[in-house]
């Protein structure tokens, strides 16, 4: 058996419905007919640690997330009039 969460109601059984959202056991075939077609999604999906800075980087963004320098108002030397 596999768990999954349904996007949209599902009929999984004679007369039993799974609203949105929902969470069911169904078997593993079907879980994965459900997951291709894009009518569920399967909880026993692994998450991924977070990425975290460690103290040796050093963060060289420039406030609007680049990491080019901004120069700063009127002292652009590209521009043209």
């Amino acid at each position: 058996m596999a768990k999954i969460r349904a996007l949209i109601t599902l009929v999984v059984a004679k007369n039993k419905q799974i609203d949105p959202n929902g969470v069911c056991d169904v078997s593993e075939n079907e879980a994965k007919r459900l997951i291709s077609l894009g009518y569920a999604e399967s909880l026993k999906k692994t998450a991924q640690p977070p990425v975290e800075n460690t103290e040796d980087e050093e963060d060289e963004s420039d406030g609007n997330g680049n990491k080019q320098p901004v120069q700063p108002n009127g002292t652009n030397s590209n521009v043209q009039k």
